[in-house]
């Protein structure tokens, strides 16, 4: 229990929960896609003498497969931002910052071609948001430059709404909902500085609270001006680095990007990275679905069999016999052993928690995953997987935010499965069903004579989806789909 003071001046007891470094650990393997998995087990194995690979196992660590007919698997700152940060545009980074920053060549493409705005508007329908504050959020989104940074005030965008768009917010509601967009994919998008573009990314690690990520965090704070002048000898001095910190401070400071939106191309299937899907969904010959994870790369861990032999050689003796270095070699032997052994519980749950939360979207979106049309996806939020699964929210998050499934009919993000709803005769329906349909009716309609956006209402409500006018424009500016006289073609 720990007191804080509210901003009245009163006093208010909180109930604060300290996790394991068990129970941290498998939060942050967890929260990793399968790719820095890979990493993550290489740089355990290299680290800890007691965790070795399973020769005695063919198989990759703990294959998992199973029907999904049945789903039987068996298996937060306030740092100044102003500084040196503020550039403008994308090539007035430094070299030192974005140099190491990279695009992967094409290799698959994923589902259909989605804009970077359309990616962030998907992940709104993580949050349980009202209507207002989705369109408020949706008007932070579409304010975003290409880079995904905000170069537009608070206070700018407060009265676009109200005189535009007559909505009426306040930067206070601003703050809160841009905050909410600093927690979607990639990390950094919403930022509104380069300083602030790369603390997000730092603080949204995985591994936010290892030691390499505190000292990261400690550089961009203390020493941006430095960094940005790539005064490494004056950070080292100021920091009190070795030359070895140095070079593994550099390394990370290049892994960041200073263009998040970037990262995602002008659309998904045009400007794609290489994608590992985590989950891979099939049918099989009987017609049933089938899902397994792919760990193909991962080999299969134990705990040395001679450290723990060695380790019970000692079982039954008095420690005073033994030496001071015996005595000291035991305590250093036992615990990477319990290092080892909680490293490999904490990918097994970390499998068990994918499978669970894979064969619970399995189980809510299965008409897509028969047929692979998007406009059967029904409404799903991470709370309705978390009821499902038994899961906490923030569990189903961290699964959901990083990861990839290949399908039959392509790979997606995880994070594309979840939709917000809207009423249609009482019952709730996917708005992805209402794009989709209106994106069909913009397809097909004469160019000569293009349908306005009462047209397009009106259209939409004769295959039942009562929508107006002002959500039919809505959903069209956020699909990037042009005003009627735009798209009016005469030939």
């Amino acid at each position: 229990m720990a007191s804080r003071y509210s901003q009245t001046g009163t006093q208010v007891q909180t109930q604060t929960q300290t996790l394991s470094p068990q129970q941290l650990l498998v939060r942050q393997l967890t929260e990793l896609p399968i790719e820095a998995l890979y990493e993550r087990v290489d740089q355990e194995l290299s680290e800890n003498v007691a965790l070795e690979r399973d020769s005695n196992e063919a198989d990759g660590f703990g294959d998992e497969a199973g029907a999904a007919d049945g789903y039987d698997s068996g298996a937060e700152d306030d740092s100044g931002y102003d500084s040196a940060a503020d550039y403008s545009s994308p090539d007035d980074v430094p070299d030192n910052i974005s140099g190491g920053y990279r695009h992967d060549s094409p290799d698959t493409v994923v589902g259909e071609t989605l804009s970077f705005y359309d990616q962030l508007e998907e992940q709104i329908g993580f949050f349980h948001l009202s209507e207002h504050e989705e369109e408020v959020l949706r008007y932070i989104i579409g304010s975003l430059d290409d880079d995904g940074l905000l170069r537009v005030s608070l206070q700018q965008m407060q009265d676009e709404l109200e005189v535009y768009h007559n909505i009426s917010t306040s930067q206070t509601e601003l703050e809160r909902l841009l905050e909410v967009l600093q927690h979607f994919e990639p990390a950094g998008v919403g930022a509104r500085s380069l300083q602030e573009c790369l603390l997000l990314q730092v603080k949204n690690a995985a591994d936010r609270q290892s030691p390499v990520k505190q000292r990261l965090l400690l550089l961009l704070t203390k020493q941006f001006d430095n960094l940005i002048l790539n005064r490494w000898d004056r950070i080292a001095h100021n920091m009190k680095l070795s030359d070895a910190e140095v070079a593994r401070l550099q390394h990370e400071v290049r892994r960041l990007n200073p263009r998040p939106g970037s990262s995602m191309g002008e659309a998904l299937g045009r400007n794609l990275q290489q994608i590992t899907p985590d989950f891979i969904v099939d049918t099989d010959p009987y017609g049933h679905q089938t899902m397994s994870l792919n760990n193909g790369r991962i080999p299969p861990l134990r705990v040395s069999p001679d450290d723990l032999a060695f380790l019970n050689s000692f079982q039954g003796l008095d420690v005073k016999t033994l030496s001071r270095s015996q005595r000291e070699g035991i305590t250093y032997l036992r615990e990477r052993v319990d290092k080892a052994q909680g490293f490999i519980d904490a990918i097994k749950q970390r499998q068990e928690t994918l499978t669970l939360t894979m064969q619970a979207i399995m189980r809510m979106q299965q008409p897509f995953f028969e047929s692979g049309d998007e406009t059967v996806l029904r409404p799903m939020t991470l709370e309705d997987v978390a009821q499902q699964t038994g899961l906490h929210l923030s569990t189903i998050s961290r699964v959901s935010n990083s990861k990839w499934v290949q399908t039959p009919f392509g790979i997606y993000p995880l994070r594309w499965f979840f939709t917000s709803a809207a009423k249609l005769d009482g019952d709730e329906v996917s708005i992805r069903s209402i794009k989709a349909a209106l994106k069909e009716l913009v397809a097909d309609e004469d160019k000569r004579h293009p349908l306005t956006d009462d047209a397009l209402a009106l259209a939409l409500q004769q295959r039942g989806f009562d929508v107006a006018r002002r959500t039919v424009a809505k959903y069209r500016t956020v699909m990037g789909i042009p005003i009627a006289r735009m798209r009016k073609n005469d030939k």
